[in-house]
């Protein structure tokens, strides 16, 4: 028996993130960075009922990750997964209360859910991020898997550990070099972003993605774009010019499209 499995951006970049995947008749929505009326929109838009979400797993406390998550969980009663620590600057967020059965504090290193089609399992690390508790996700169902590897300033031992053999990712282009060492940051914050607990530059997404090809990973969608530091277009030229470099070619070796700001993205399918 088996079931589609396809991730969907319905937003993703600086101003406001949010993932789901369709996994084993499950919906699993990942982060809620714009308000729950734009999040709803946008499930609509993919034929979704916010009331099918099953859980909602939050990568880190940052605005443009949980804006939305206050109103979206207590409105259609939705169980959270986050580390301690999010969950904590979560619920300092809330303006109101939201039942606390729904809070899931990431324990072990896997959360497992029976989709009627199979277990799908949920596995998490933690990412080198400038906000405590932030973690990254992959997904398994049925020997297929995708993964969501997003605000990150370095790719470390154990998310290439977790990222190997994956079918499909979204994966941070954040920033083009040029574009934030001229642009208009202030010093200490082009600091931060370039740094080992900022984001990945279009040219370590690149880097990361010859790896991750050599494990056999096919399918990628860049995202979290700096509305600032990057466009889409230079994202796309960067990443396929550094993989041609390396004999790589788009369309014969991967697939690969840019994630869209503020509306839904053709998805990765993973199992049709």
């Amino acid at each position: 028996m088996s079931s589609s499995f396809e991730l969907l951006p319905l937003f993703s970049g600086s101003s406001g993130n949010s993932i789901l995947v369709k996994v084993g008749g499950l919906n699993l929505l990942f982060d809620c960075g714009h308000s729950c009326k734009r999040i709803t929109e946008a499930l609509a838009k993919v034929s979704t009922d916010p009331n099918s979400i099953n859980a909602l797993f939050l990568t880190h406390s940052h605005s443009d990750h949980i804006s939305g998550a206050d109103v979206f969980v207590r409105k259609y009663q939705t169980p959270v997964y986050a580390s301690s620590n999010t969950l904590h600057e979560f619920n300092r967020w809330c303006k109101k209360p939201h039942a606390l059965e729904l809070d899931n504090v990431l324990m072990s290193k896997e959360v497992v859910f029976d989709g009627g089609y199979g277990d799908v399992v949920v596995r998490w690390c933690e990412t080198p991020h400038d906000t405590a508790g932030s973690v990254c996700y992959r997904v398994d169902h049925e020997g297929k898997s995708c993964m969501i590897m997003t605000d990150l300033g370095h790719v470390t031992p154990d998310i290439m550990d977790l990222a190997t053999g994956v079918d499909g990712i979204l994966i941070e282009a954040n920033y083009d070099n040029e574009m934030l060492i001229y642009g208009p940051y202030d010093y200490q914050l082009k600091k931060r972003v370039g740094g080992l607990y900022g984001h990945l530059s279009n040219e370590e997404c690149a880097n990361t993605m010859i790896d991750l090809i050599a494990s056999g990973t096919r399918k990628f969608i860049l995202g979290h774009l700096s509305e600032n530091n990057n466009v889409p277009e230079l994202a796309l030229g960067t990443v396929v010019s550094i993989l041609l470099e390396n004999n790589y070619k788009l369309g014969e070796d991967y697939e690969l499209r840019v994630a869209k700001r503020y509306e839904p993205t053709e998805g990765i399918v993973i199992l049709p």
